[in-house]
């Protein structure tokens, strides 16, 4: 029996950092703007420099778990973290959930709550 090629297998990221770190930095930017708070302010508040508020809100830092809590802490609100499975409807109206991504070129289709 002959065992694969470990350079023929194809790896789908599934958790893009980059991808992780610009919705922390949309989710902190919303947060952040919604209260009328500007970056100083909530450096100040969270005990951070200016300009890690700055990265986190462009999406050049992926914040750690201490980072996230602390955010979260400050916003008066609860981390969450949740492994994502992705459920769907086809057009004949079955459903189904699998393990969500978009690197897969088997399975494109849209979806509502992203456009």
């Amino acid at each position: 029996m002959t065992r694969p090629n470990r350079r023929s297998v194809r790896k789908v990221v599934l958790n893009d950092s980059a991808a992780i770190a610009a919705q922390c930095a949309h989710r902190l930017l919303e947060l952040r703007t919604h209260i009328g708070e500007t970056q100083k302010q909530l450096a100040k508040r969270l005990v951070m420099t200016e300009s890690m508020i700055s990265r986190l809100e462009r999406g050049d830092h992926v914040p750690s778990l201490a980072t996230l809590c602390r955010i979260a802490d400050a916003f008066g609100r609860r981390l969450e973290i949740v492994f994502h499975e992705h459920e769907h409807v086809h057009a004949d109206g079955t459903r189904h959930s699998h393990p969500h991504s978009h690197d897969d070129p088997d399975h494109q289709h849209d979806h509502e709550d992203e456009k």
